[in-house]
């Protein structure tokens, strides 16, 4: 144990000496929860930008556009002379939306006539060209349910029937998890982890890597005298002991401080949050037993916690991916923390149903180790990797 605590005792040494290693294991993590949490405050996006051709210019239409206005999701910014100028602004960025009003408009729709009202969103930018395409369906399904009933009236039908005969079949949606659609609740349970899971990996890396860069395998092992198990846990024991701090104020931000909803068990997340530290700082060791120099250990660590976004679904649904991208995604320790912070959080699930995240965490904590050991071992033994780079 007592070399343990020597390696234990170097690594907070170096921690506080070392500019790298204090920016990414201290200064980071807390910069991106300040980031994160200021930049999703609102948790929806407000008065997206929109543009409105109005070639009709009369009273109706500008009914219209002052009832888009008022649409919370969307502000009308921009009155350009004509459709193309309108494409323009989205082709410019300026504008998410362009809403085009026709000419005969008014006239069209007191003689009775079907009258379209042309939408183009930008769907490259899929929230807000999805935020700006469900404002403008809501306000003219509201004005044309309006229009309807207001004829039926005419006729004397009563207003209760003229509802019924307008929408006989009315929807009832039951939103089970994020009630108020709140992006914030989705997207920065998301980005956070995502993030402190990347600082893990680095962090862990960076502090092997830059032993071996400058060929310390030999010392070491001298000081554990050749004990592989001593090094690596006088080097990772204080990080990952750090690090749950860190994560546990993570999460603090998340549901203390911004307040979002928490309906399952504290306890289940704190120790998927301990085993995905670890299972990070398993795979780091395995970055670093393949390399064959610290720089190749740090790129290929950055690349795996970065394109574990992509795989945990907060984009593009697994279940949608190829099915050998499906099984892929199973590799990242990210995917199975998100989904048991999910389930536990917003879905308030017992947690019975996260056990099977907590044994995969658990077998991607043994795996990458395990299968890099001797290779591990070797390089220790060499003292430093293959290019000193």
């Amino acid at each position: 144990m007592k070399p343990s605590l020597r390696i234990a005792k170097r690594e907070i040494a170096l921690l506080f000496n070392s500019k790298s290693t204090f920016v990414l294991a201290v200064i980071l993590p807390f910069v991106s929860i300040l980031f994160f949490n200021t930049l999703l405050s609102e948790g929806v996006a407000r008065d997206l930008p929109v543009a409105v051709v109005d070639l009709d210019h009369t009273a109706t239409s500008r009914n219209v556009i002052a009832q888009l206005d008022a649409a919370p999701d969307i502000k009308i910014g921009f009155f350009p002379i004509n459709q193309q100028k309108g494409e323009e602004l989205i082709s410019l960025g300026k504008a998410y939306g362009v809403v085009t009003i026709p000419q005969n408009f008014e006239a069209d729709l007191k003689r009775g006539k079907q009258v379209n009202i042309i939408n183009q969103y930008n769907s490259n930018f899929l929230l807000a060209g999805g935020l700006e395409y469900k404002a403008f369906r809501k306000v003219i399904g509201t004005i044309s349910a309006g229009v309807n009933i207001e004829k039926q009236r005419k006729k004397g039908v009563s207003k209760q029937q003229a509802l019924v005969n307008y929408q006989p079949i009315k929807a009832n949606n039951h939103i089970l998890s994020n009630p108020y659609t709140n992006y914030s609740y989705y997207l920065n349970t998301g980005f956070l982890t995502m993030f402190f899971q990347l600082f893990v990996m680095l962090t862990t890396i960076y502090c092997f890597g830059a032993d071996l860069k400058y060929s310390k395998g030999n010392k070491l092992l001298s000081i554990t005298n050749g004990s592989l198990s001593a090094i690596i846990l006088g080097k990772v024991l204080p990080y990952t002991i750090w690090f749950l701090f860190v994560g546990i104020v993570t999460l603090l931000s998340m549901y203390v401080w911004q307040d979002f909803p928490f309906f399952g068990s504290k306890t289940t997340v704190l120790t998927g949050l301990l085993l995905l530290i670890l299972a990070n700082q398993s795979f780091a060791l395995f970055f670093i037993a393949i390399s064959g120099s610290f720089r190749e250990a740090l790129t290929i660590g950055s690349g795996f916690g970065a394109v574990s976004l992509s795989f945990s679904g907060i984009t593009f649904p697994i279940f949608g991916m190829p099915e050998i991208l499906q099984w892929l995604s199973q590799v990242f320790p990210f995917t199975h923390f998100f989904e048991l912070l999910l389930d536990q959080s917003q879905r308030g699930f017992p947690a019975f149903y996260s056990l099977k995240a907590i044994i995969i965490l658990v077998v991607l904590c043994i795996v990458p180790i395990s299968i890099s050991w001797f290779k591990l071992k070797r390089l220790f033994l060499k003292g430093k990797f293959n290019h000193s780079i």
